[in-house]
């Protein structure tokens, strides 16, 4: 007997929803973070603060630098010149500290630390939003990896969470994952389990929060699948260069 439409619609949800399924609650593959990063492409790094979202990227582009000679920016507007200039002396002299979007090279990697600072969904229909909106666009044109930072995305236009190929998470507290866009909150409480694992039962201790932060848990959206990687901090990272982007952080919270 032919087997009719609707019950052919029944099996193809059913198939859908297992993938989905299997997706969240398989173990995630081990990948190095290199082979991790598209490029050209776009990556949404969220967790808690102090749990190295930021040195994460650092060592994302590090690694760019290495393998393919990519320079580097960092994208801070609405940051004091004086923050901007002691950041600057603590890198590398292939990445630059900008304020303006026009000033994102081609062939390159882009940081925008601290994603908040003007991709804030409040500001959705601004002219800033959609200029950004326009630049992850062509960013496959422009030869282009670009790195949001925010501790979660109720933070972000939804047109950045829906523009980019992964999103990495970095340990996130209880009440990020609890109160995430709808579109991400199965992949934002499946990292919560994931990191909570580093603690078992018992509270958050220095300790493990220092071995859950050398880890990050992955989603690709275009194999759609979990991974998870270590990554180390780039060689020219410091405490004093981790306390200047606590500053920056501090600064924007006074912007938006």
């Amino acid at each position: 007997m032919k087997q009719k439409f609707t019950e052919k619609l029944k099996k193809w949800r059913h198939d859908h929803q297992e993938q989905y399924a299997k997706t969240i609650i398989e173990t995630p593959k081990e990948m190095q973070l290199y082979s991790m990063l598209p490029f050209p492409g776009a990556v949404l790094i969220m967790g808690d603060r102090r749990m190295g979202k930021t040195a994460t990227a650092h060592e994302g582009a590090n690694k760019m630098h290495q393998r393919r000679g990519l320079p580097a920016v960092i994208h801070m507007p609405h940051v004091p010149e004086n923050i901007r200039r002691s950041i600057q002396r603590h890198l590398p002299d292939w990445m630059k500290v900008v304020v303006r979007r026009s000033e994102w090279p081609k062939n390159c990697v882009v940081i925008y630390d601290e994603a908040a600072q003007s991709a804030h969904a409040r500001r959705s229909q601004s002219g800033a939003a959609v200029e950004l909106d326009d630049l992850i666009g062509i960013s496959g044109q422009r030869n282009q990896l670009i790195f949001f930072i925010s501790h979660h995305s109720r933070k972000l236009d939804v047109n950045i969470i829906t523009e980019v190929n992964r999103i990495i998470w970095k340990k996130p507290s209880y009440a990020h994952q609890l109160f995430e866009r709808d579109e991400v909150a199965d992949f934002s409480m499946r990292a919560y389990d994931y990191f909570d694992q580093f603690r078992g039962n018992r509270p958050w201790l220095e300790a493990t929060k220092a071995k859950a932060k050398r880890y990050n848990l992955v989603l690709d959206f275009d194999q759609f699948g979990f991974y998870q990687c270590k990554n180390n901090l780039p060689p020219w990272w410091t405490e004093d260069l981790s306390r200047l982007f606590q500053d920056v952080q501090r600064v924007v919270k006074g912007v938006i």
